[in-house]
């Protein structure tokens, strides 16, 4: 339908789970993922289209284009089959119901109707918007933990798995020390993660905690690590800065994205090919912990990492 009809350059490989198809911004598709919902008895459709007798399809319309809603009997799902324009009167070889009267007459509106691979494509999708949503929920949560830990100090909360009937992932601690002296301002963060045995170093277990991490502070470079706590290099005032910015993104309802390292580092070798494939941290000769994840021959080189590395034996 997608490139049959609507004549869209979209390959069947290598889809993208975390932008639905539902999502392609046409005024046909947008149509249909306003006209069907959860609750079949609010769905919104002109009724059956008269020429589909093979396979009895909906029909929507949104100016001159039109669309064929199929419903999988088994599992109630609408899928959008076939569109294209209604050219007046229905006179027009290439009008939207002449065309589906003809593939209907052929049985070729068998082959409309949703392949394996489409499925897969739609769990896929569901897949990846169930994390999505953890994702947000956990972001929600730090920013409810930062704004009491403020005030309080030291909170502790538990990490939701993304399936509710399942057991927390485990727990965060968050410490704030806020020191405003006269010779001396700063914003002291530690983020201790805790997560239960069957969760420590699966994938699952390592994106609750980019997310806590990211959430707390996007820039990947001013985390430090050691023994499982976590500390941002901080300026004085920045925690308040990032409630707000934080706020703004929960009320948007959108997720914080990480700012990646400005500057190539120094580490072990083996310590780098294990972390670039797990997308996991290290720590560099110049004491910062981060995520090899960009090619360091284009990126300029961090100056403390080069001075220790040149005075290594």
């Amino acid at each position: 339908m997608l490139r049959d009809d609507l004549g869209m350059a979209i390959s069947s490989e290598g889809l993208d789970p975390h932008s639905p198809l539902i999502e392609i911004d046409h005024p046909i598709i947008k149509k249909a993922a306003e006209s069907f919902g959860a609750d079949p008895a609010a769905d919104l459709h002109e009724g059956p289209i008269r020429s589909s007798r093979r396979n009895r399809l909906l029909e929507i319309k949104q100016s001159q284009w039109r669309g064929g809603v199929w419903i999988d009997d088994a599992t109630g799902e609408p899928w959008l089959v076939a569109a294209g324009i209604a050219k007046g009167d229905h006179k027009d070889h290439d009008d939207f119901y002449q065309r589906l009267a003809r593939a209907d007459e052929s049985g070729a509106t068998d082959a409309w109707l949703p392949t394996d691979a489409d499925k897969r494509q739609l769990r896929r999708e569901a897949a990846a918007m169930l994390v999505v949503e953890w994702e947000l929920t956990v972001q929600r949560a730090v920013l409810a933990v930062l704004k009491r830990a403020l005030g309080a100090r030291e909170i502790t909360f538990s990490l939701p798995h993304p399936k509710s009937e399942e057991p927390d992932l485990g727990t965060v601690t968050v410490t704030v020390d806020r020191v405003r002296d006269p010779d001396y301002d700063s914003d002291d963060l530690l983020v201790e993660i805790d997560l239960v045995d069957r969760h420590k170093g699966s994938r699952l277990g390592w994106t609750a905690e980019l997310r806590v991490l990211t959430t707390l502070e996007p820039r990947q470079m001013a985390w430090d690590s050691g023994g499982g706590i976590y500390s941002p290099k901080l300026d004085a005032g920045r925690l308040d800065e990032r409630v707000a910015e934080l706020q703004r993104l929960v009320d948007a309802n959108e997720l914080a994205a990480p700012v990646p390292n400005e500057l190539a580092h120094y580490s072990h070798r083996r310590n780098l090919a294990e972390a670039t494939v797990e997308g996991k941290g290290v720590r560099s000769l110049c004491g910062q912990y981060f995520v090899p994840t960009r090619d360091h021959e284009t990126t300029p080189r961090c100056p403390v990492c080069e001075e220790r590395f040149s005075a290594l034996p």
